[in-house]
């Protein structure tokens, strides 16, 4: 028998069928059949941080959308759920670390394919950077709270949060994605517990109907939508779980239901605590835009200072997980595209004992933890940086979203397989992707009648375009790639398939 087909080992069994494509595709230097079903939902929600996320994403969200606020919630849970169906349609067919990297290959192309991971990528790299920010502001925050004549974003104390928190992310992620996924599940829950208690409180103190919100007082429509960016921010990293394809037990069942799972749970919990947190400052003066530190001021508001320091630490913890989630995810990314040809070779190399990408673990771990020190070292705020880098990594999610929208129903239909789900849901996720763009970026010069769009200033103006050169550099390597090894370009994504797979595919 060939040895493509099959291998006789030392005691005279055979290995799987395919074992050669996998030892080929690099699927032997992830550790296999490792992460339980609880453990891949882990993956998703910590690299979503629901605690980190609810910290500022709905302040910097009511800036624009105000008490419309929980309306960009909703309509980013339930583009999320579309494109999470989409996903779902390539996670219980095929199995791999590459993701959307190599899901996308599959329907549209390895061009394709190539770009919606490098989209991916920077929104791990910038979500990572915001993570690390975020254990900034809040971990300062906390240590003012314990220690009041603490300065909570004083220089030092921030760079040495930010070096905390690299050091303990890449520190777990070196050591087994195992121990991350079970770690990140019990900071997040711990956190969670704290902001749900805050929910309650604010519901029973302030009553649970409020009348601004429901009448969209002061609301226009174009701050909804610019609002739903942010939103979609709050989401980013629920398809992380679909990098775990090598690593997860039953992964043709486990990794969509997380990545399907997460954006949904996750997303009621948020519109909720959206909900809640904008009724809670409603009797203030614009007391929710001019808080640096939303929810522990609003518990503090509200006369419970004890939960305030509780939601701090939660929350810093949450971001604490988040980091870790964004290097697991984004050097699993960073390895597949090395296996491929067309990444760095040495980020191939995996931890000899705990078979993890550690070459690619402390390649990505530099820029998330450098960004953040250039700009405190600026003298630029914390809480506005979190605003740039979050806008610019759901970009790059925008991305990978709009082409795994577009690509589940034609892959469907290459399969002979029943669609109109798909087809309705991928139609939304690309369509919205799209507009959702649109809204952040052309309505400076090409305004909409009768719809009005919040001026973007600053930094803003020039994310979209910081954005097209990150497009940019990866396309223009590709061609590089295709020009001089068209068998690497053409042959991206197909490495990681096995030779069973045939039969998921069609089931």
């Amino acid at each position: 028998m060939s040895d493509d087909i099959a291998k006789t080992g030392g005691d005279g069994g055979q290995e799987p069928v395919g074992s050669e494509v996998s030892r080929v595709a690099g699927a032997t230097t992830l550790k296999r059949n490792t992460l339980s079903m609880p453990e891949v939902l882990a993956q998703s929600v910590a690299n979503m941080a629901p605690s980190a996320a609810l910290a500022l994403l709905p302040l910097l969200v009511f800036l624009n959308a105000g008490n419309g606020a929980w309306a960009s919630f909703l309509i980013a849970v339930i583009l999320m759920a579309c494109v999470g169906y989409c996903a779902t349609q390539f996670a219980k067919r095929m199995e791999s670390a590459g993701s959307f990297y190599v899901w996308v290959t599959r329907s549209l192309g390895p061009g394709w394919g190539y770009i919606s991971g490098w989209g991916l990528q920077l929104g791990y790299l910038a979500t990572g950077v915001a993570t690390v920010l975020g254990v900034g502001v809040f971990g300062g925050d906390l240590i003012h709270r314990l220690v009041p004549g603490v300065d909570p974003l004083n220089l030092w104390l921030q760079l040495g949060l930010y070096a905390a928190d690299i050091v303990i992310a890449v520190t777990l992620a070196t050591t087994g994605v195992r121990i991350s996924a079970r770690t990140a599940l019990t900071l997040e829950s711990i956190s969670i517990a704290a902001i749900l208690t805050l929910v309650v409180t604010v519901l029973v103190v302030r009553g649970p109907i409020d009348v601004k919100q429901f009448t969209f007082t002061g609301v226009a429509p174009g701050g909804i939508v610019v609002g739903v960016v942010l939103a979609i921010f709050a989401f980013v990293g629920f398809e992380s779980a679909g990098s775990l394809g090598m690593e997860a037990k039953n992964p043709y069942k486990n990794i969509g239901r997380a990545i399907l799972w997460s954006a949904v749970i996750v997303g009621i919990f948020y519109v909720v605590v959206v909900y809640s947190q904008t009724a809670g400052f409603q009797p203030t003066n614009g007391g929710f835009a001019k808080s640096e530190a939303p929810m522990p001021d609003l518990a503090a508001l509200l006369g419970f200072n004890w939960l305030a320091i509780i939601i701090s630490a939660g929350i810093t913890i949450s971001a604490l997980a988040c980091t870790l989630a964004c290097v697991n995810a984004s050097s699993r990314i960073a390895l597949t595209m090395a296996h491929d040809g067309i990444g760095v070779r040495a980020l191939q190399r995996t931890h000899r004992t705990h078979k993890t990408p550690v070459a690619a673990i402390l390649t990505v771990a530099v820029p998330m933890v450098a960004v953040p020190i250039i700009i405190v070292a600026l003298h630029q705020s914390p809480i506005e940086g979190t605003g740039w880098v979050g806008t610019l990594a759901t970009f790059g999610f925008m991305l990978g979203y709009a082409l795994v929208a577009l690509a589940a129903p034609l892959f469907m239909r290459r399969l002979n397989l029943p669609a109109v789900g798909v087809w309705i849901a991928g139609i939304v996720g690309f369509v919205a992707m799209i507009v959702v763009f649109y809204a952040n970026w052309l309505p400076q010069t090409m305004r909409i009648p009768g719809i009005a769009f919040p001026n973007l200033e600053g930094v803003y103006v020039w994310l979209p375009y910081v954005f097209f050169a990150w497009v940019a550099i990866g396309l223009v390597w590709y061609g590089l790639v295709r020009y001089r090894s068209p068998h690497v370009a053409e042959a991206l994504g197909s490495r990681y398939e096995r030779p069973e797979e045939h039969t998921q595919l069609v089931g």
